[in-house]
């Protein structure tokens, strides 16, 4: 069974100075996150992987997610293979889904800031001001982004998941919540879309599954605040076991309330068997208490959106084979969110909607 990683104040500390020394090494603006932080990360390297994810809810009912890939995570010491992936669902719930895969000579990228093409495809950005472009097959988008909630990233944006800091997973976002308007086109058929968009930049150097059990990760945007939030499940490091590692953002506005996800607890009940013969949750609880306040959440009656095989595109002779290893599997869900925040003089209850997913890594990894 995993466990939540015990902080003490002494080991709060240490990390508060780790994390110092980190932003510092990593060469970062410890007050801010900047433009470069979203270019080309990986460019120097050919172990690791890097994707741009763009996931857009339209005020029609229709959704759209874009994800600008230079190689598959399942392999992130093989070559270059770019690639976008397009997926845009109509307020029926009718799904599409298009990828394009190119050579390593149709990915261009700057370390600058955002700004990347993949074959046909490019986004450019400046943390405040995004334009992209995407198509694959019968899928095609031209957006427009505006920030709304704050940039930011999780301390140093890196995490290292063995003792000699060799392998690692960085995660920085640069729109956590943000308005979009432009073109979308779905089948030969395009028409005008407007509403809201979260944009997220991940790269590291490791199969996920060598390191991780599982994880959920969430979004949202209620009344004035913008949430993320995190646990992953380790599959056992550092000679701790399986342990449970928080991440949070709770921003109201322009401003950041928290991003410390040491005091997180996530509570998962009423588990029931979804597709791929894997089971999820129907409640969660996550719960945020210091000394600064406390913030609750209650997410209940999901609707399952995706349910997607992580070995679903690997040769038809591999998958058997490969499921007695590793049995990836990803759900995403939208569900009814309720919040309560008490915290630095801040206090309110909304309701509205939340995005999140589980990854379940292997076979056996209970979802807890």
């Amino acid at each position: 069974m995993a466990k939540d990683l015990e902080v003490s104040d002494e080991m709060r500390k240490k990390i508060a100075e780790a994390n110092a020394d980190a932003i510092k090494r990593e060469g970062l603006n410890p007050d801010a996150v900047e433009p470069w932080e979203d270019g080309y990360r990986t460019a120097e390297r050919d172990d690791a992987f890097e994707w741009w994810y763009f996931d857009a809810q339209f005020d029609d009912g229709s959704t759209c997610v874009i994800t600008y890939n230079t190689k598959t995570n399942i392999k992130p010491s093989g070559p270059l293979e770019p690639s976008i992936l397009f997926i845009a669902r109509s307020a029926e719930g009718e799904r599409k889904s298009s990828f394009w895969k190119g050579e390593p000579g149709d990915l261009t990228a700057s370390a600058d800031a955002c700004d990347v093409r993949i074959g046909p495809s490019w986004v450019k950005g400046n943390l405040e001001n995004y334009q992209l472009h995407a198509e694959a097959d019968e899928l095609v988008a031209d957006l427009r982004i505006k920030r709304v909630a704050p940039s930011w990233r999780p301390g140093a944006a890196v995490t290292y998941l063995d003792p000699g800091k060799k392998k690692f997973f960085a995660w920085v976002v640069p729109v956590p919540y943000g308005t979009v308007e432009g073109e979308l086109e779905v089948a030969g058929s395009r028409r005008p879309v407007k509403g809201t968009v979260y944009h997220d930049h991940n790269w590291g150097n490791f199969m996920l599954a060598q390191m991780l059990d599982h994880w959920y990760w969430g979004r949202a945007h209620v009344g004035d605040f913008s949430i993320i939030f995190s646990q992953l499940t380790s599959a056992g490091i550092f000679g701790l076991g399986a342990v449970k590692m928080h991440v949070f953002f709770l921003a109201k506005g322009e401003e950041i309330l928290t991003d410390d996800g040491l005091p997180l607890h996530l509570v998962t009940a009423d588990f029931i068997k979804g597709p791929g013969d894997r089971a999820y949750p129907t409640r969660l609880d996550l719960t945020w208490e210091a000394e600064e306040g406390s913030v609750r959440m209650a997410i209940r009656n999901p609707k399952l959106l995706e349910a997607i095989d992580g070995l679903g595109d690997t040769p038809a002779r591999q998958p058997p084979l490969m499921h007695l290893i590793t049995s990836p599997y990803y759900y995403d869900f939208e569900a009814d969110l309720e919040l309560d925040v008490d915290l630095k003089g801040v206090k309110a209850h909304e309701q509205g909607r939340v995005i999140y997913e589980q990854m379940l890594f292997h076979k056996k990894a209970s979802g807890d």
